[in-house]
């Protein structure tokens, strides 16, 4: 059993805007237009959307996807903060609702020092991309509370900012929660902690577990 982990969001958590969002408005602007409507009411959910919108966007059109990517800025402290928990022989592990390719091109030699990162992917032997999963929710792309049901822990940390964090939240012992993630918990009354970035998260981190 682990004694502690730190499962980490990575659009708009680890970077400092949604990146994946970015790539879905630049290369399928026209079935952006048509699916989020549906995504944001509630008449399509996460996954059918944004598996509608994906498998629109040509498969010669990836690798300019990954060099779009390139222009979202990383969160300050992040790789501070996976140093930091190394030391301390606490797993970092990386859990995102957008595509894997783009989180691992983003983070580069980071990815090397996480000790995993889920996310969903795709296929690219056809005209169009196919949106793969190994762990795919009812009505997301990825099920981050099933991703942390794999692991074996007493104390998991989430960190995160957006409506796919909300499960990982419920489940988690300490959450680090900004924008709609912190909305949803005071919504909630569930406990959590603002952050603004990683060097934050680290200190508050040094100062609770010191004190455990």
């Amino acid at each position: 059993m682990i004694p502690r982990i730190v499962f980490c969001d990575f659009d708009g958590t680890i970077t400092e805007r949604d990146g994946f969002v970015s790539v879905c408005r630049t290369f399928a602007p026209e079935a952006v237009e048509t699916y989020l409507p549906g995504v944001m009411d509630g008449s399509l959910s996460l996954r059918e959307g944004l598996t509608k919108i994906l498998e629109t966007i040509p498969t010669d059109q990836y690798p300019t996807m990954l060099d779009h990517c390139e222009t979202v800025p990383i969160r300050p402290g992040l790789e501070a903060l996976i140093d930091w928990l190394a030391e301390r022989e606490v797993p970092f592990v990386v859990i995102s609702g957008g595509l894997k390719g783009l989180v691992l091109r983003k983070l580069g030699p980071l990815a090397e020092k996480v000790a995993a990162v889920y996310a969903p992917d795709v296929a690219l032997d056809g005209p169009f991309l196919k949106v793969t999963s190994d762990y795919p929710g009812e009505k997301e792309l990825l099920a981050k509370a099933d991703v942390m049901a794999a692991y074996t822990y007493k104390e998991a940390v989430a960190i995160g900012d957006g409506i796919t964090d909300y499960n990982m939240a419920t489940v988690a012992t300490r959450v680090f929660a900004r924008r709609q993630l912190a909305e949803y918990m005071d919504a909630q009354s569930l406990p959590f902690y603002a952050w603004t970035d990683f060097h934050a998260i680290r200190q508050t981190l040094e100062r609770v577990w010191d004190k455990s």
